[in-house]
């Protein structure tokens, strides 16, 4: 291997299977969703008596659920049939690492810096291992530092599971992701996963169970739905487009919104099959919603969503202590320029951090990798 192919950074696995934009741009939404959850607009149009306004803006919680079906999704999607070696399972953790821990640990640093306080030394470094959400007895340390950061720790008990998962679905029958995702769906609304969030009350066998455990479902459900979808490109083209005419992207968006207009109760537990429905729509079908998502502003935004998400704690006390400064009281100017400095800061972060950190890691990664191959003999020799 030369210099210049040591120093080249590698190709992100996806470039042998086609891009999927809708579900970067549809992020957006899901991260705006939960911002928009943390503040007092639910609490404004309830007021006002926009009952439906309020609890869709309430039930901006249900959000996480989707990222992890999201994430099922793509990994599913990216993977299937490229961790099959011992060095495949390597790359793949290396990817995450530069995926996730550097943005995540920058958020952490500015939540102390915003706060001007520390967590104790064990909630430190468990956060900082992301493992805030392992433990089922003090469910308080999922969100002591950064508290949206506990979706993280959940994410880190998913990115583990996966390579052995998804190796024993690709061993197994080809039904294997359709068992799999019926069995998760079931799961999911009968446990009412999605409402088991931050700050839960755990009752019965719940308060054995860690917060991440209770989410698998969730990310099962799409690393079946994944595994689904590419099963169904291999088959002919008029046998894989059968549902795509846009139908499953609409019915499952106006199920989706009926849901979350309504007060939470068990059927809302629904909005799980409901997001898969919309997740499996996006990806294959051609409509004017996965166009708008699919749009270079949307992918833009998609992508700026992690750096969003992580930083909304981040800049909410900020922006509140100037409008206190300010004696402005309007909810509705501090929402607008919470959005603005989140959407702005967000940018820079992506762009100046998130991606040139992750190049740099994968590179770094890379080199070391290909200098192990070189120190190794050649047994041809």
């Amino acid at each position: 291997m030369s210099e210049a192919e040591l120093k080249a950074t590698p190709k992100e696995l996806t470039a042998h299977r086609r891009a999927l934009p809708a579900l970067t741009g549809i992020r957006f939404f899901a991260a705006a969703y939960v911002v928009l959850f943390h503040s007092r607009l639910a609490a404004v149009m309830a007021a006002r008596g926009w009952t439906a306004a309020g609890n869709f803006f309430l039930s901006g919680y249900l959000a996480v659920p989707l990222f992890f079906i999201l994430s099922g999704f793509i990994l599913a999607y990216t993977y299937n049939g490229q961790i099959r070696h011992k060095g495949d399972h390597q790359r793949y953790f290396e990817a995450r690492f530069a995926r996730i821990w550097p943005l995540y640990a920058l958020s952490l640093l500015l939540a102390s810096l915003v706060n001007l306080r520390v967590p104790s030394p064990g909630v430190m470094v468990a956060t900082a291992l992301m493992l805030q959400s392992w433990n089922p007895f003090n469910l308080e340390m999922a969100g002591s530092w950064n508290a949206v950061c506990w979706t993280l720790s959940c994410e880190l008990l998913f990115y583990l599971c996966f390579p052995w998962l998804q190796t024993w679905l690709e061993r197994g029958h080809r039904r294997l992701p359709l068992v799999l995702l019926a069995g998760s769906v079931l799961l999911c609304v009968g446990t009412n996963s999605g409402s088991r969030t931050l700050w839960y009350t755990a009752h019965g066998v719940y308060r054995f169970i860690p917060l991440a455990v209770v989410h698998v479902p969730e990310f099962l459900v799409g690393v079946g739905l994944g595994n689904y979808f590419l099963e169904r490109q291999r088959l002919p083209e008029s046998a894989s487009s059968r549902f795509g005419q846009g139908w499953l992207t609409y019915i499952s968006t106006l199920v989706i919104l009926a849901l979350l207009c309504r007060p939470a109760s068990f059927w809302t537990s629904l909005v799980i099959p409901a997001f898969a429905v919309l997740v499996y729509g996006l990806a294959e079908e051609r409509t004017l919603l996965s166009r708008v998502l699919s749009s270079r502003l949307m992918t833009l935004c998609g992508g700026m969503s992690y750096a969003m998400y992580l930083m909304q704690n981040v800049v909410k006390p900020w922006v509140a202590e100037g409008m206190n400064r300010l004696h402005i009281d309007s909810v509705s100017l501090r929402l607008a320029v919470n959005m603005a400095v989140l959407l702005a800061l967000s940018y820079v972060l992506f762009t100046a951090v998130e991606n040139p950190v992750r190049k740099l890691l994968r590179g770094m990664f890379a080199r070391m990798e290909g200098r192990r191959d070189l120190r190794q003999p050649d047994p041809a020799r």
